[in-house]
């Protein structure tokens, strides 16, 4: 079996799991999955899958896959070529590593927060005190890119100093592990030698499902790869894999 085919099974398998509850289950079958495999772009992949499914049980596991990441991103050959498609999906990628890091950070900025406001009663009036006072390191109030998170202090009261008692703070959404827009329908083979295929995508207001082939776009999507049993789509800040569930 080709590593395109064994890394959309393992996926649907984790997908699988993380639908019954299971993220640990499914963070162990991608880990172990990017860990067996060989080829770009399959384990870069899986290694940013595995790493967002561990950043809520192992902030630690996670900061170190997306360092992992953005070291290969930085040095594969396939990444550092002219053509479109890597070029997309090397940027893709490291913005999905940029904001994974970031919300590892804001998590820890949430528990520091916590934790002084039940010493003091009190919220900081900046995460520069936070890191001062040693709730967070100082590397983690500023974001992958060395830009401060927004935070602001509310719910000023006089007792009889000044006092912030709520709090809010820049969020990055999770990314999905299972997405729900577009919806992959199956592929088919098209060319045997060299070996191509195409699929078919579900998208909201439309009654068929759209014909559609590598380097294409749909629903501001490319299209960079479509395999037997899947596709990877890119756009944005988005990684977004589509195995053939069975």
């Amino acid at each position: 079996m080709v590593e395109a085919d064994r890394f959309f099974d393992e996926y649907a398998r984790a997908a699988g799991f993380l639908e019954k509850g299971g993220r640990q289950q499914a963070a162990v079958v991608m880990d172990q999955l990017y860990k067996s495999l060989r080829t770009t772009p399959w384990l870069e992949i899986a290694l940013l899958k595995s790493s967002e499914l561990y950043e809520g049980s192992s902030p630690t596991t996670a900061t170190d896959g997306y360092d992992l990441l953005a070291k290969r991103i930085a040095n594969a050959p396939y990444f550092l070529g002219n053509q479109q498609r890597s070029r997309l999906f090397g940027a893709a990628l490291q913005t999905a590593v940029d904001r994974g890091v970031s919300r590892v950070k804001l998590a820890r900025i949430r528990d520091g927060l916590s934790r002084y406001f039940a010493r003091y009663m009190q919220y900081p009036e900046s995460l520069a005190k936070l890191s001062i006072f040693n709730y967070v390191d100082a590397g983690d109030i500023v974001d992958a890119n060395n830009r401060p998170f927004r935070y602001l202090p509310t719910g000023m009261q006089m007792r009889p100093t000044i006092t912030y008692l709520r709090y809010e703070l820049e969020s990055i959404p999770k990314e999905p592990f299972i997405a729900t827009s577009p919806k992959l329908v199956g592929t088919s083979k098209v060319n045997e030698d060299p070996e191509q295929y195409v699929c078919l995508i579900r998208v909201p207001g439309k009654g068929e499902p759209v014909r559609i082939s590598e380097e294409q776009t749909i629903e501001g999507y490319y299209v960079a790869v479509i395999a037997s049993r899947g596709a990877v789509l890119v756009g944005g800040n988005r990684v977004i894999v589509l195995p053939v569930r069975q």
